[in-house]
């Protein structure tokens, strides 16, 4: 374990250091817009709540590694993930506040976004009952798959979006998700690399040991 957590560690120093209930703003009748502000579109309004409820789900998931993960890399990674998506929430909710939009309203999902709610509510409940090592392969494991797709749908939102101010806040955020995609995908790596060293030594110890053996 020492090995690992030191082969990782050194990963996150050289490195630069995601699913619930859809749901849309509506803004609230008789909400005023500021002089010169246009509003959002109901397409852009979803999109705006998505990225608001990305953000509390990788904040709940990435305070769970914190406090369970193994080795400390992955707590050191959550820390990062979680201080990441409660900023970019600020910007949401601050965006949203500019537009006159202040009233979250649940809505009816597609087929596709039941599933991946299903999916993710799923995955959540078993990586909460998991803790140390095993915990901290399906956590990196679901920050790839689950920064992949959200990559994926940030670059179909951008190129829907018309209103300037949401675009520009969907620009900033993709890099954010891209760091974190690619710091998981390093850390599993590391993991599987240090995991077979490991083996490899323990099955050295036991050669020995054998040999030894009268």
């Amino acid at each position: 374990m020492k090995v690992k957590t030191l082969a990782l560690s050194a990963v996150l120093a050289v490195s630069a250091l995601a699913y619930a209930d859809d749901a849309k703003m509506k803004p609230e009748a008789g909400d005023k817009m500021k002089p010169g502000t246009a509003k959002l579109t109901p397409a852009e309004i979803k999109i705006l709540a998505h990225q608001h409820m990305v953000n509390m789900m990788e904040v709940e998931m990435g305070m769970h590694a914190q406090k369970t993960a193994g080795a400390q890399v992955v707590k050191d990674y959550a820390k990062m993930l979680v201080a990441d998506h409660q900023k970019a929430d600020k910007d949401v909710m601050a965006l949203a506040k500019k537009k006159g939009v202040n009233k979250m309203a649940k809505e009816p999902m597609t087929p596709e976004e039941k599933q991946v709610h299903e999916q993710s509510m799923a995955a959540m409940a078993k990586l909460k009952k998991l803790k140390g090592a095993a915990m901290d392969r399906m956590f990196l494991q679901l920050m790839v798959t689950d920064h992949a797709r959200e990559l994926a749908n940030l670059d179909t939102s951008m190129a829907q979006v018309q209103d300037a101010d949401l675009k520009m806040l969907l620009e900033q955020v993709r890099p954010v998700l891209q760091k974190h995609e690619d710091m998981a995908r390093e850390l599993q790596t590391m993991a599987e690399q240090t995991s077979s060293l490991e083996s490899d030594m323990q099955k050295d110890v036991n050669k020995d040991k054998s040999k030894n053996q009268p």
